[in-house]
């Protein structure tokens, strides 16, 4: 397998020019940044870890933790997401508990954060806590976002 990497938004779409209603029908494609906590032990305390960079002007769509090893015990595990160490600017806390998939509460703060800076790349951090309680636990975030020009516009501008 090979990788490509593109130094500007990502369209794909069959009529780019023109009006909607002549049917121009291009968008700019949805691309993710993903990280594997690895086991983490009740031992371990806090994890974060910059995990990556979003290019300058990218629009975050979802953040999803999918929690594929549970803590045992009655240990609890939380997972925040944020572009500062141990930070929760753009996901907020979320218990994972009982493992499966979960998603952030939004909030008008977190929602604004996910339109990025346009002066600069925005560094994604991962806390990951496990609580005191023996056990154990792993998580993989995946951050999916949009890719804009770096003044946050898309390219080319819808006519």
């Amino acid at each position: 397998m090979a990788f490509s990497t593109f130094s500007g938004p990502l369209r794909s779409g069959t009529v780019k020019d023109g009006t909607v209603a002549a049917g121009r029908n291009t968008g700019l494609t949805v691309l993710t940044q993903s990280y594997d906590t690895g086991v983490v032990t009740a031992a371990v305390g806090n994890v974060d870890a910059q995990v990556g960079n979003l290019p300058a002007g990218t629009q975050i769509v979802d953040i999803t933790v999918d929690q594929v090893v549970v803590p045992g015990g009655t240990s609890t595990s939380t997972i925040s997401v944020g572009n500062a160490s141990g930070g929760s600017q753009l996901m907020a806390a979320v218990a994972t508990t009982a493992g499966g998939r979960f998603r952030g509460t939004a909030t008008a703060t977190t929602q604004l954060a996910w339109q990025t800076s346009t002066a600069a790349d925005t560094p994604l951090w991962v806390r990951y806590a496990v609580g005191t309680a023996a056990g154990v636990g792993r998580a993989i975030v995946t951050v999916s976002y949009v890719q804009r020009l770096s003044d946050g516009s898309q390219n080319p501008a819808a006519a």
